[in-house]
């Protein structure tokens, strides 16, 4: 089988007025999605840690993408087909420190997943199939390149964040690569997120204030 390998480093400079390090990623895709494993290496240099990787097939166009994670299910009805779901290889999930058992539901368009060990130097590897929507091929193969226009971000500890596409790859026609589109702080909840939190954390308090007094009027 063709491997197609797409790898880069992912940097940004400081933000402006305030001297900060520079994190970076080598992101690989390598050949057939079925059968071939993604690999994601913390290159960053002043001890960044990666907390968060998104991979999002939705912006792909004009083709439709989504994880096939499930055998003969909903990503690719059109045919007969064996899905992979997600799953880390070679005990890179213990090692970064995989948050939970990140699951995939079939034919979603969103790979999202956390970290709280993924220190500089290390990297993750997994599995997990790719497939086009409503594909009419049975045991189709979806290679790197056919996932140029999928879009990425990367958080890191020190609170930044990276933002992407995967584009095409020079002289390498079965690859695609990340390339950094935008670069920032990692956002925080809007205002009236965190005002509905309040009042959500306020109710529970007083139904648990009131639960004594409910008790004793029985």
């Amino acid at each position: 089988m063709r491997l197609a390998k797409a790898s880069l480093m992912l940097g940004i400079l400081g933000f402006s007025g305030v001297a900060s390090a520079v994190p970076s990623l080598t992101f690989i895709i390598d050949g057939d999605t079925f059968s071939q494993p993604y690999a994601i290496t913390n290159s960053s240099t002043a001890g960044e840690r990666v907390i968060r990787f998104q991979l999002d097939l939705s912006t792909i166009a004009p083709r439709s993408f989504c994880y096939d994670t499930v055998d003969n299910a909903d990503c690719n009805s059109g045919s007969v087909n064996a899905g992979v779901a997600l799953a880390a290889t070679g005990g890179t999930g213990a090692s970064t420190g995989l948050v939970g058992a990140p699951a995939v539901a079939d034919a979603s368009k969103l790979l999202d997943i956390s970290f709280n060990n993924f220190d500089a130097g290390e990297t993750f590897e997994w599995v997990i199939d790719v497939d086009e929507a409503n594909g009419v091929i049975a045991d189709q193969t979806v290679s790197g390149n056919e996932l140029i226009g999928a879009t990425a971000l990367v958080d890191f500890s020190d609170g930044q964040r990276l933002t992407g596409v995967l584009a095409a790859v020079p002289g390498n026609d079965l690859a695609s690569q990340f390339t950094v589109t935008g670069t920032g702080p990692i956002p925080i909840p809007e205002p009236t997120s965190l005002a509905l939190l309040g009042l959500g954390l306020g109710a529970l308090g007083f139904i648990r204030r009131q639960s004594p007094r409910l008790g004793a009027g029985k």
